[in-house]
């Protein structure tokens, strides 16, 4: 089971509300120059998470950042056959340096970003 700290929730439950008004999409809106953006490739920010999760497979979480297509995308599958292979190449140089890869799906009533985010974790 995966949760974050009580008083993460809570902030993050407020900054939901407040960034999601008019139909803002708090990670198309990020710049490079903000200092949660770790790095970038042509089609991908990699990006720490503000709120992650505080344990995770019943470990406690050392890092949480996410992949996070930089134009507005919903669904894997609306990448391009280049940005699906650059994505791949992506996740799996996380994964060999032991990070678990999650995401949910589209259609998720959980999801609380429209935008396709990729958690490592």
């Amino acid at each position: 089971m995966a949760v974050r700290s009580r008083k993460d929730t809570l902030t993050y439950r407020e900054d939901l509300r407040t960034n999601h008004v008019g139909g803002h999409c708090v990670f198309c809106a990020m710049q490079e120059s903000d200092d949660i953006q770790l790095s970038s490739t042509k089609s991908f920010k990699i990006l720490r998470n503000i709120y992650p999760y505080s344990i995770w497979d019943m470990q406690s979480v050392k890092h949480h950042i996410m992949i996070v297509p930089k134009k507005h995308t919903e669904s894997l599958n609306d990448l391009t056959a280049p940005e699906a292979i650059e994505f791949v190449d992506l996740i799996g140089s996380y994964e060999s340096r032991g990070y678990n890869i999650w995401a949910r799906a589209p259609q998720s009533n959980i999801k609380s970003i429209a935008h396709q985010h990729t958690r490592l974790i």
